[in-house]
């Protein structure tokens, strides 16, 4: 039955939801602009030059950081990475846990 599927963002490319091929696009969009121009700037002293390099790159990375992506995500349930993600920030103290979590050995007794 297909109930379990119903409740899912459906994938739109490389097995990944558009809400993760968007987010992977800014922070590969972000983080390449900044370190071109930055780069650029210091040898060339034209931060554009950056930046048009990322207008170049940008697609290719964007492509290869989304492989990886379905890499990571290949054989695993729905949500499993962010579940994941969420516990290990939940650890360190960086965001409060959205659900009840409990570390440690469960135990079943039978009588």
């Amino acid at each position: 039955m297909l109930l379990h599927d119903i409740n899912h963002k459906m994938p739109i490319y490389k097995d990944c939801t558009l809400g993760e091929i968007l987010l992977v696009g800014v922070l590969v969009f972000l983080i390449e602009v900044t370190l071109l121009s930055l780069l650029t700037w210091l040898f060339f002293h034209y931060a554009f030059i950056g930046v048009a390099l990322t207008f170049i790159s940008f697609f290719h990375l964007t492509k290869a950081f989304l492989s990886q992506l379905q890499k990571v995500k290949h054989g695993k349930p729905h949500g499993f990475y962010k579940q994941w993600l969420i516990k290990k920030l939940a650890e360190l103290h960086f965001i409060r846990p959205f659900y009840l979590t409990r570390s440690g050995k469960w135990s079943v007794r039978r009588k």
